[in-house]
């Protein structure tokens, strides 16, 4: 079957799914529709099969309206097959072989009717992780076009202005020396000034590669880092936020050290963006098996609706958790706030007890 058949029928079943009288009614227009079929069939060709269409029937009541109309399309397959095209035709005996063969059809028809369900919930989550790793990658391309934007204007209008800027005070410095119009103390100031330029440009370029990448992270090791963080975020946002960690070092790998910083980082956004939160509180636990960190927060929180797309935010933190073998958990109600638990499969090894509250 076409992609587009197949979008198009999803797209008619989410619409149908608050209207059990309209699937009700279709599921009994796909039997009426098999019985006209199979009707029409006898008439052209002597005593053919029946069971066939009133099968498709069974299909399409439970892909487009669902499991209870599956098995309904099956008993009322099960009792026109036998009422109309077996003999005696147009009666119902009761007798032994009937029940039997009715019994049998309908077990058929159920688990057909499963099999049809499970498909098609199991092609809706393909469908909408589809959606969303298309809307995740646009969103990255988007976020890394505009992360050079950025840089190139910063490395352009700081970096260039304060590199401009010093080659223009030596130039006059140069022109002073050579004309012998200064003295020692004026050189001095001169140079003087050319320190602090440094000295800023130094920062700036320190600065940038910070927001690329923490050099903390390099230098000190995942928990600096993330503690780090949880201190910046609360000096910029002035949400208060609980820091507590089992464990003084602990080091995942590159990557996944990297990967759960910038888990860390999003949850911290997201709650500066969204959560219209009083209070953060962060845990780190480093056990034999498993490294974990919990971000709960006490703001708005919202809704986590099932096979409804999540925000882009949190599909990255997903994919980012996939990719290093970890699971994340994310758990919000309205006004309940939000808690988000991250776990890493790790090799054990010793930690010591570190608290403090920022």
């Amino acid at each position: 079957m076409s992609r587009s058949l197949y979008r198009s029928i999803a797209s008619l079943t989410r619409k149908l799914k608050d209207k059990p009288a309209i699937r009700f009614l279709m599921t009994i227009g796909f039997v009426a529709l098999a019985l006209a079929l199979t009707q029409l069939l006898w008439l052209l060709v002597d005593r053919p099969v029946s069971s066939p269409l009133f099968f498709m029937a069974i299909v399409f009541s439970a892909w487009v309206c669902g499991f209870r109309c599956g098995v309904l399309a099956a008993f009322l397959s099960g009792i026109t097959i036998d009422y109309y095209f077996i003999q005696p035709i147009f009666e119902f005996t009761g007798a032994r072989d009937e029940a039997v063969r009715l019994l049998i059809f309908f077990s058929e028809g159920i688990f057909l009717s499963w099999l049809i369900e499970k498909l098609r919930i199991t092609g809706d989550e393909v469908n909408l992780k589809n959606r969303e790793l298309r809307a995740l990658s646009d969103r990255q391309q988007q976020l890394r076009e505009e992360e050079q934007k950025r840089i190139a204007r910063e490395v352009h209008d700081e970096l260039g202005q304060a590199l401009t800027g010093l080659k223009m005070y030596i130039h006059l410095l140069r022109k002073q020396v050579d004309a012998a119009e200064v003295g020692p103390h004026v050189l001095s100031d001169g140079l003087g000034g050319l320190i602090e330029m440094t000295d800023d440009t130094i920062h700036t370029v320190r600065r940038i590669a910070s927001q690329l990448r923490p050099s903390l992270l390099d230098d000190f090791g995942l928990i600096p880092a993330m503690e780090w963080q949880v201190q910046e975020f609360s000096r910029l946002t002035s949400i208060a936020c609980d820091y507590e960690t089992n464990t003084e070092k602990a080091d995942l790998g590159a990557e996944r050290n990297n990967a759960v910083y910038r888990i860390v980082q999003e949850a911290l956004t997201n709650v500066a963006r969204h959560a219209n939160a009083k209070r953060v509180s962060v845990e780190i636990s480093s056990h034999e098996d498993q490294f974990s960190v919990l971000i709960a927060d006490n703001g708005r929180g919202f809704n986590l609706q099932p096979n409804q797309p999540l925000s882009l935010g949190l599909i990255g933190m997903q994919e980012r958790s996939r990719m290093i073998g970890g699971d994340l958990d994310i758990e919000s109600a309205p006004a309940l706030g939000t808690t988000v638990r991250l776990s890493v499969p790790l090799n054990g090894n010793g930690h010591d007890s570190h608290r403090s509250s920022n």
